[in-house]
């Protein structure tokens, strides 16, 4: 223990001296204060685990506590909620209001901390570990015994006050990022349904009208890619995410030390700018462009070339909107999940009206217009969580 560094690696001026120690439960207190539905009259908001936000503890949930059918934990304005329940999950709230929780949730008070600094403290990368530690297997839960025992260092109050005053100004531009992201996504969201219903139309560049749209069957402006290679520098085995397309494998993607054939075991081929879906997975995101390149993928996605004579970028945006991927969902077969499928020949099959290539065109160019403001906004947002990151890492011991 003597040998730890008892000051942080980031410090605001003015403050000098060695942060004391002490254990967390005389740190902390958890409430044991709890609402019986049978015996309380007065009502109050209830809060489930699901509700707690793991990244600025935005509430996104709350319904009234009469709907309670068993006790469950109160909580004050201003106490601090952590979900106990799977911790990797990182939930956890502010209260901004007094009201009632899931009894998977910790209702948390500083004893020696203040509630604003404890709030940053359960989110760093400590205590993090150390509430996973503690966990099961099954179903993990924080052990509040393990976790109350460990010791933590500390500052004094105005110091306290001083680090969380700073991160909760960080909090508010991650707030605003998100809000910003949200706001330009639901408006990329509308402009399409009003330009895929044909209600926003474009104008040539001499302010005439394009031609109407022509109802067109999909066999004639995709192709079917059904090549099956092995892995390869020109052609590597890639993910399929939902959201992000054809993307390099990460530890939760990757099973190929589940094939015992890897070397020999087959792919499918993709090039760039092919359009790709995933008949069980089509309400999730599990389609869209290969905005990637060269790669190869599962053979339980369904892959196509788009002809030159349309705009890829139109395509893969009017293939990925609501209206199309509820006609496509018809063709869905098969009772049990994990084995439904659209098939290739029956999704060619679908018809769905087009614009004119120029029209196709002005409509790719103005989404992505959009779509570069979103990726800029998603940079900053990024950019401010990772700078979060390394204050909570350097701010705290």
């Amino acid at each position: 223990m003597d040998k730890v560094k008892k000051v942080p690696a980031l410090r605001f001026p003015g403050f000098s001296g060695q942060w004391e120690v002490d254990e967390l439960v005389d740190l902390v207190k958890k409430s044991s204060s709890k609402y019986d539905p049978d015996k309380e009259i007065q009502s109050y908001k209830c809060v489930e685990l699901e509700s707690l936000s793991q990244e600025t503890g935005i509430l996104l949930e709350i319904f009234d506590s009469k709907e309670v059918k068993s006790i469950k934990n109160k909580f004050q304005k201003g106490d601090i909620l952590f979900g106990k329940l799977r911790p990797y999950l990182k939930k956890y709230l502010k209260a901004d209001f007094d009201g009632v929780c899931s009894s998977e949730i910790w209702v948390l008070l500083g004893i020696k901390l203040i509630n604003d600094y404890l709030y940053y403290l359960i989110q760093t990368s400590k205590f993090n570990y150390i509430s996973n530690v503690s966990s099961g297997s099954k179903m993990p839960r924080a052990d509040w015994d393990y976790v109350s025992s460990t010791p933590f260092y500390y500052p004094h109050r105005k110091e306290q006050q001083q680090i969380s005053d700073f991160l909760s100004q960080v909090d508010k531009r991650i707030e605003q990022l998100t809000k910003k992201k949200q706001l330009l996504e639901s408006y990329k969201k509308g402009a399409m349904q009003k330009i895929f219903s044909q209600e926003l139309r474009f104008k040539d560049d001499n302010g005439e009208d394009y031609p109407d749209w022509e109802e067109k069957n999909i066999s004639s402006f995709l192709i079917e890619r059904n090549i099956k290679i092995p892995k390869n520098d020109k052609y590597p085995l890639m993910a399929f995410v939902a959201y992000k397309g054809v993307t390099h494998k990460g530890d939760r993607y990757n099973r190929e030390f589940l094939v015992n054939d890897e070397e020999n075991k087959k792919y499918k081929q993709t090039e760039y700018g092919d359009f790709i879906y995933s008949s069980n997975n089509l309400e999730t995101g599990s389609i869209g462009l290969n905005n990637y390149g060269s790669a190869t993928i599962s053979p339980v996605y369904s892959i196509f070339k788009i002809k030159e004579l349309c705009n890829c970028k139109f395509i893969g945006s009017l293939l990925v909107s609501k209206k199309f991927i509820n006609k496509m969902l018809k063709y869905r077969q098969g009772v049990v999940y994990g084995q439904w499928r659209i098939h290739e020949s029956d999704f060619l099959n679908i018809e769905e009206k087009l614009p004119c290539f120029e029209e196709q065109t002005k409509i790719a160019n103005f989404l992505t217009e959009i779509d570069n403001k979103i990726n800029h906004v998603t940079k900053q947002l990024d950019g401010t969580k990772q700078f979060k990151n390394g204050l909570l890492q350097k701010m705290f011991i």
